[in-house]
């Protein structure tokens, strides 16, 4: 399970007692400040977008604010491998990374060793596909100035968290946004619905069938989504780990770790409400 909380170290980092005590005492503020934020328990758009009645307009502008997130992900995740505090926290980051650019990676594990790259399995050329289904110029995607106020204070919110040259920051905000994206994945099928990789998959197969099918139109391909739903709990595995390395850190600060998370999640908030107000307009 991406988020339940253990009691005991898994690889023997811990000095002593009460160490291992106050790791889970950390644990414990993470599953109420973290786990609890509106973002993953209460997002609005998405489960707006899972009830499948989204119109093409508003599908279009979803795709659209993806391409910028995904694409200028890749800028703030390069900053995250390269100023990350461990070892476990570099390789995390560069595994994203290679992945975002076209690396295979193992859904269970996380890890892209030994697999291949190919150029159309880059994430942004994902979304240059479902793009294209809707007629939307290839020369808008990913495109800084395509993104709306609130991608723009989500991705600098991001870049200033997860893309901090404190170490201590970027695992604070590297935790909170991978387990938030892989939450409830691995548990319950209830959980596992409202992971939003998941709300947003339904809410596009929906539409497809309803705007696209009747009409003899290619299905905008949902293999973009899925993809991320598959490989987040990967993501996941891989931050639980990087936890124990940076707590067992010299002068790990335990509220800025956690400071970090919380705006991570904020600034990921941001993006979404300003979906939300958006899809109203249209």
């Amino acid at each position: 399970m991406t988020h339940a909380l253990e009691t005991k170290s898994s690889n023997g980092k811990f000095k002593n007692e009460k160490q291992m005590k106050d790791f889970n005492l950390l644990k414990q503020r993470i599953e109420k400040d973290f786990f609890q934020h509106p973002v993953i328990v209460n997002n609005p758009y998405t489960k707006w977008f899972k009830q499948g009645i989204a119109n093409p307009e508003q599908v279009k502008d979803l795709i659209l604010q993806f391409s910028v997130f995904s694409n200028h992900f890749i800028v703030v995740q390069c900053k995250r491998m390269v100023y990350a505090s461990t070892i476990e926290g570099e390789e995390a980051a560069r595994a994203i990374l290679l992945n975002e650019c076209g690396v295979g990676m193992n859904v269970k594990t996380g890890s892209v060793e030994g697999q291949k790259f190919t150029t159309p399995n880059a994430h942004l050329n994902w979304l240059r596909k479902m793009a294209d289904t809707l007629n939307i110029p290839s020369n808008v995607i990913g495109r800084w100035e395509t993104g709306t106020e609130s991608t723009h204070k989500f991705l600098n919110g991001l870049d200033k968290t997860y893309g901090s040259l404190d170490g201590v920051i970027g695992a604070g905000a590297s935790f909170a946004i991978e387990t938030w994206a892989a939450f409830g994945i691995g548990e319950t099928p209830e959980k596992e619905s409202n992971n939003f990789w998941d709300e947003l998959v339904v809410g596009l197969e929906t539409y497809n069938a309803k705007h696209r099918v009747p009409k003899n139109l290619p299905s905008v391909p949902t293999g973009f989504f899925k993809y991320h739903f598959e490989t987040e709990a990967g993501h996941g595995v891989s931050v639980w780990k990087e936890l124990e390395e940076t707590f067992a850190q010299p002068g790990f600060d335990e509220e800025k770790y956690i400071k970090s998370g919380k705006i991570a999640l904020d600034s990921i908030y941001t993006f979404w409400l300003g979906l939300d107000e958006t899809r109203k307009k249209l």
